[in-house]
This record gives structure tokens, sequence and C-alpha cells, in this order.
């Protein structure tokens, strides 16, 4: 893992690209901080940066940017290929010659091979640029869930790209204004959504998706995989029964377990006394170059429950194992340092900022997490809840007087009680589940919102963004109930929140951090069981390990990785606590920081 950078000087307004690419690849240092480097065109058109992490061939063979044996072809990556030897395997029976180990090469040689269609064989979380010498073409790519982030600006006829928007804003000449409609959007949902950022010209290139530049400057965008459509498009599988099934499923957990273990560097679980990183501890065979690790507070109440767990589910497994403690006066720093480096408006991240500078310390380079379990396998509150909220509302025909009538009094009751004044949207939005959707996961309701921003900027924004709509469009033509709110969560809360906070936070503490729930391949595979005569679960899962995991674990109610943030922002930041939910004060004081340290 690593960050990438580049610049396609199609007008040669640019004098000074070596200057810029150098000041790119050093604003985002802490992704690579094992070696970096820049490639220029002979033209001085274009040039390619590499800040690396060495995770797979530690030698200086595997250095970036990558230049192919024909001199032809340049490659920057970030991410890993984990079916790489595989590729290589069928690669070699062709003549392909290597000079590597590195799966980077490998990347390099199929492209030669294959062309654009060599993505549909990559099984990994990437974000590359292969710079074709003979075309004079740049060829950019994205991972299906866009686990590794590319950002790009195009502008005053020239492309950049970059794999941090902070290393984008070292571009002179470029003024870097905030959208409206951006920050509408992280009071809806806590960060950006969908390809735009905060500022008005830079972009994230789509999960999924490649984009093609010629030296003219003509761009050509193409989706090669589609999450939505793979959900509608899947296959439905059937079952003798239940023991079939998890036979199947277990083969497949293990098989995205055990490529996510691929490295050259020792690998660290992220431990809680959770199903989903009880599993893939369960499911880790090769337990060599593996440990464990839980991160603690000292005040933490739930302290036993959490290491405790944990450390047992470790030994039964046979993993060496690690808890670590933050302490209040490293907390404060480290807060601090959170906010300083925080690539995007978001209210989330700081937990795997902590643990990956535990990570750090212990000097792991790799980390795996079980994020993604609970949207594939159905375990947030909202599968279970916007079900029944839709069906009773369903039967109620809707009023506008009633709901007026309605609003009306909850808002006296919201007020006097102090309740969640979701409530007063119930009535208006309980009876569809994308709205129902949008009540459950938004931050602020909208009448929260119109306090916090400037009324006339509100209107537009809340015009422009037309989120209903949206989000009706993007359940439509999913039939299933339950894959329809699993869509929601993975494009509103899996890819736009965890998957990008994960990325930034832990490449600031130089950690590389791997999802093998999150995983196209086993995404392909777990839709036909979904929509399978037999339901399935999380615990469903956790039962194919219950040999390798604490029985406590199977009793216990669904707990999330909590953070003490009413503590920290009365200890380190003086804040008033305003809202009954210390997630909305920490998501105003969140942006605030942000946009302080800008």
């Amino acid at each position: 893992m690593c960050g990438i950078a580049g610049i396609i000087n199609y007008s040669e307004n640019l004098k000074e690209i070596k200057k810029t690419i150098k000041q790119i690849i050093i604003a985002q240092d802490n992704r690579g901080p094992d070696n970096n480097d820049i490639w220029v065109s002979s033209c001085n058109k274009v040039s390619l940066g590499h800040n690396r992490l060495s995770i797979i061939d530690l030698t200086n063979n595997a250095n970036q940017p990558f230049i192919s044996h024909d001199g032809n072809f340049i490659i920057t990556f970030n991410g890993e290929i984990y079916n790489y030897l595989e590729i290589k395997k069928e690669l070699l029976s062709s003549n392909v010659k290597f000079r590597s180990n590195s799966d980077t090469e490998v990347l390099i040689e199929a492209y030669k091979k294959w062309g654009i269609n060599f993505l549909l064989k990559l099984r990994g979380m990437y974000a590359f640029a292969i710079y074709d010498k003979i075309k004079k073409k740049m060829f950019l790519a994205r991972d299906p869930f866009g686990i590794k982030p590319l950002y790009y600006i195009n502008k005053n006829k020239i492309f950049y790209f970059a794999s941090e928007i902070k290393a984008l804003k070292k571009i002179n000449n470029i003024d870097f204004k905030k959208t409206n409609n951006s920050i509408l959007q992280y009071y809806i949902w806590g960060n950006m959504e969908g390809n735009k950022t905060i500022y008005n010209d830079i972009y994230l290139l789509e999960e999924g998706s490649y984009k093609v530049i010629d030296d003219n400057g003509d761009v050509f965008d193409c989706k090669f995989a589609d999450i939505k459509e793979k959900i509608i498009n899947s296959n439905k599988s059937n079952f003798k029964n239940k023991n079939e099934l998890g036979d199947y499923l277990k083969e497949i957990f293990d098989e995205t377990v055990s490529y996510h273990h691929i490295s050259d560097v020792p690998v660290s679980i992220l431990l809680s006394s959770g199903i989903d990183s009880s599993v893939i501890a369960a499911s880790s065979k090769n337990n060599k170059n593996l440990n464990s690790l839980t991160l603690e507070f000292p005040d933490n109440e739930n302290k036993k429950s959490e290491s405790y767990l944990a450390k047992k589910t470790a030994k039964i497994n046979n993993i060496e194992h690690y808890v670590d403690y933050i302490s209040k006066e490293e907390m404060n720093d480290l807060t601090n340092f959170f906010f300083k480096k925080m690539d995007s408006p978001t209210n989330d991240g700081l937990n795997v900022y902590y643990i990956s500078y535990l990570a750090k310390k212990l000097k792991s380079k790799v980390i795996i997490s079980g994020i993604g379990g609970d949207e594939f396998f159905m375990g947030y509150p909202s599968f279970d809840r916007i079900p029944k909220i839709n069906d009773f509302f369903s039967k109620l025909k809707y009023n506008k007087n009633i709901d007026k009538i309605y609003q009306y009094f909850s808002k006296i009751l919201i007020k006097t009680l102090r309740l969640n004044p979701k409530i007063s949207k119930i009535y208006s939005h309980g009876s569809e589940p994308e709205k129902t959707f949008f009540l459950q996961r938004s931050l602020f309701t909208k009448d929260e919102i119109e306090e916090i921003l400037d009324k006339d900027i509100f209107i537009q924004a809340w015009k422009e963004l037309n989120i209903f709509e949206k989000l009706k469009k993007d359940v439509d033509k999913i039939e299933d109930h339950r894959l329809k709110i699993m869509f929601l969560e993975i494009k509103y809360y899996l890819i736009p929140k965890l998957l990008r906070d994960a990325d930034w936070a832990s490449m600031s503490n130089s950690v590389e951090l791997r999802t093998p729930f999150v995983d196209w391949q086993f995404f392909e595979k777990l839709l036909p069981i979904l929509k399978s005569n037999v339901k399935i679960d999380k615990l469903f899962l956790a039962n194919l390990y219950k040999k390798n995991i604490p029985n406590e674990i199977f009793r216990r109610k669904k707990t999330g990785f909590s953070l003490p943030y009413r503590s920290i922002m009365k200890n380190v930041y003086k804040s008033n606590i305003k809202y009954n939910h210390p997630n909305k004060d920490w998501s105003l004081l969140s942006i605030n920081n942000y946009l302080n340290n800008q």
C-alpha cells in the first residue's frame, strides 16, 4: 500500500512539472515512508510519482514508478493484488519475463498482455495509473468497492491525480473553493458522498471504474464493476439444507481470509469481542506471520468484556495477542494529530487512527479489519428496523394534515422530554424504505440542518441534492427488501465513510488496512447465498467457527467500537455539549477542526 500521484500536461501550461509532482508526493509521505520517487517523460508533459510502503517484495526491485522491460509502460500503484501469484503463473506460461517478485510488475505485464480486460482478473484493493508511451495515453483504475482512493483535478488543460486531497491542494494557481452541496452532504451523512469532495475542482474516481486520458486531454470513462447491477443480476442458489449452505459459505470465507493474509511482513488482526473480527481470527489458518491486537482505554467500563474475550479468541486459535492502551495524555495529542491529518470532512475514523497508531508502535505494517461484516450479513439495526417500520406505516394512508398535526405535537414532546428529533419525521418517512433509511442513517434532521446553515444556502443545496429522488433511484429494480437496505448501507455508509476513513486514518500512521469481508470475488459468491432459500446472518456465519470462538461471544449483544467522545470534547477541546447524542456534537467539532486545519 502506498501513495500515487501524476500529472498530464496536455497543454504545456505547466512549466515546472517536476517540482509540482515532488510537492504532491512530499505531502502524502506518510503513505509510503520506505521510498519515494518520480518519473518524468522525455517530452516533459507526463509525470508519475510514488510513495512506497513495502509489503510485498521488500527489495528495491519493486520500487515505483515501475518501468516495464521494454520501457514503454510506466506504473504507479497503490494497494494489493491478492491473486497476483496466480496471474503471474499464467503470464509465465506465455513466456513473460519478470525482474521482481512484486504484484506491481504483474499488473503492468497483465495490462500489456490483455489490455483493459485484465481488470476482470484482479482480486484486491487498488488504485493505479499506467502510462502507455506507445498510445500516449494514461490509464487510471480503482477497485470495485473503492477501498483505495484516487482523487483528480482536470483544470486549465492539465490533469492531476493523487491518493489524497491534501496532496492535490499543494498545487499552485488553483483556487480551491468549497461547495455548498458538499457542506450539506456532511450534515446529512457525516461525510462526503459519491465522487464529489468538499472542493469544487477535486473529484474522486468512481469505484469500479477506469479513466483513459490521451495527450490531447480527451477523457474516456467506463464502469467495469457495478455493485447494484451485481446485486440485481446475481443468480439465486438453492441448497438442500443449512449444512450444505454452511459448507459453501465457510469455503468462500476461508478463501477470502486466506488471500488477505498474503504479505512479506507480519500481519495483525484487529481483534475485538465481536463476531466480525472473531470469525476472521477463527478462519486464519497460517499463524506463522500473524498476531492480533486489541485497543483499550484505561477507564473503559467494558474493558473486561472487550479485551478478555479477544484474548480468549486469540488463545483458542493459537495467535499471539497484544492488548494496548491509550492514556489520556496520548489521547489528547493523537486527537489533535487526527484532525491535522484528516483528508476529508468526516465524523468517523478516530478509532482506526488510534488502532493504527498502536499497530505502528508494535512495528506492524498490515492490519486486518472486520469492516463490511455488518453490511453483507445484515448486522445493523436498520435491517430489522426498516422493514418493521415500513410494514406498519404502509398500512396507513398518508395524509398531509395528519402529518402537520403529528409534527406539531411530536416537536413539543421532543423539546420537553429531550427525545430524538427524528421521531417527528417517522410518519412522513415511514412507508418507503429509502426515506426510512434516510431517517435511520442521517446525522442531523432537516430541521436541525436549517438551524446550522444559512437559510438561502440550505434551500439551494437541498434542492440541488434532491436526496429522496436519488435514494429512490438507488433502490429501483432491487426487489428483495434486505438487499435494498444492504445496497444503501454500502453506498452511503461503507464506501464513503468506513472505507474512505479507514484508508487515510491508517495510512496517516503508515499502516495498511485490509478488509476480507469487502472483497469483490467474495461478494460475487455471497450474493447467491443471500438470495437463496435459506436466510443467513452473522450468527449463522459465527456458528460455522463455533469451535474456535468463545461461547460468550454468541451471547453478547452487538456493541460497536465505542470511543469516549464526550470525554474528548470536554477535556481536550473544552467543548460545550448541546445534543443528547454525542455523535452530533462530535460531528460539529470535527468539521470545524477540519476547516480550521485547512
